[in-house]
């Protein structure tokens, strides 16, 4: 017996060993799939985000001289009045934008789950400002708000009103911005919650009918608690978009325009800063704290998404 029980000792191991291998060739195989994305992380947004932590705290100028001057560009970020428009417009847009491109692409992805004529015409309608590039869209924005021949102008005069300069204007500025970014951001939105409606089961409505609910409360009892996953994710995704906005701003309204102060963002200061001004650490400083804003916030929501998100398997 004691013969037998030494000779099952070596096969155990050489099973595990075996086991191991396995393990290890499966793992290796999986890590050199996501290498490449690995690599690309590390070096376009890793990399470029340790070097901007230290340009923030150097003079570092466009000719790549530089001095360490340690906290110096925030203290002047701190004093700089342009630095807490650019804040305060960007906070503007979140809060502006954000809300209503939630509850509009809900109610139009709801509106589309139903069983209605030409609804795969209407999805392509509202999906194609997501495949056509942000220039392109801005462009069109451009013409059609234009002060001398835009389209929007034409329609007010020939109902008897004045034309307006939407891009000089610092008020009516904001609002062709705004209405820009809840335009060209509904459609991918959109997208997502007409598959988180279509994951939801039917046996849930027949039940909720049986019962006698109405539709709205089969909307807001059904359908909001469990979309609220994909309602978190649009959420995230948009607060992180209207923090980064940049492409609208920069395309619509020009450095020393009247309208430039009341629409700039945080993205079009470092921007100007960095490329226009040539003061990239003062630039990097901007970025810093853009980061830091991001950050919190999104920890904020992560934190208060246990209380509102209900999940599947919970």
């Amino acid at each position: 017996m004691q013969a037998e029980v030494y000779n099952e000792k070596p096969s155990n191991l050489n099973k595990l060993k075996d086991k191991k291998k396995k393990n290890l060739k499966r793992n290796l195989t999986g890590y050199m799939f996501i290498m490449p994305l690995l690599i690309g992380v590390l070096v376009f947004n890793f990399i470029p985000f340790i070097l901007n932590l230290f340009y923030s705290l150097t003079d570092l100028s466009a000719f790549g001289g530089w001095n360490f001057v340690g906290s110096e560009n925030f203290l002047r970020l701190f004093k700089d009045p342009l630095f807490y428009k650019a804040v305060g417009n960007t906070f503007l847009y979140v809060l502006v934008t954000v809300p209503p491109m939630v509850i509009i692409s809900i109610c139009i992805a709801n509106l589309l789950n139903k069983n209605i004529k030409g609804k795969g015409i209407y999805r392509t309608i509202y999906f194609l400002p997501v495949v056509t590039m942000a220039s392109a869209s801005t462009l069109v924005f451009q013409w059609m708000f234009n002060s001398r021949f835009g389209l929007v102008n034409q329609f007010l005069e020939a109902i008897g009103l004045e034309g307006k300069l939407w891009f000089t204007d610092p008020n009516l500025a904001r609002v062709v911005i705004i209405v820009f970014i809840i335009w060209s951001g509904l459609g991918y939105k959109i997208m997502i919650f007409l598959g988180g409606l279509q994951s939801i089961p039917e046996s849930y409505y027949e039940a909720a009918s049986i019962d006698g609910a109405s539709s709205f409360k089969q909307f807001t009892h059904i359908t909001i608690p469990l979309l609220t996953p994909s309602i978190f994710f649009i959420v995230i995704w948009s607060l992180i978009g209207s923090f980064q906005l940049f492409d609208v701003v920069f395309m619509l309204i020009k450095q020393g325009s009247p309208a430039y102060e009341s629409t700039i963002t945080m993205t079009r200061y470092f921007y100007d800063l960095g490329f226009t001004l040539g003061d990239k650490g003062y630039a990097s400083a901007v970025a810093v704290i853009l980061f830091l804003i991001i950050m919190a916030v999104t920890l904020i929501q992560f934190k208060l998404q246990k209380k509102w998100v209900h999940y599947s398997d919970e």
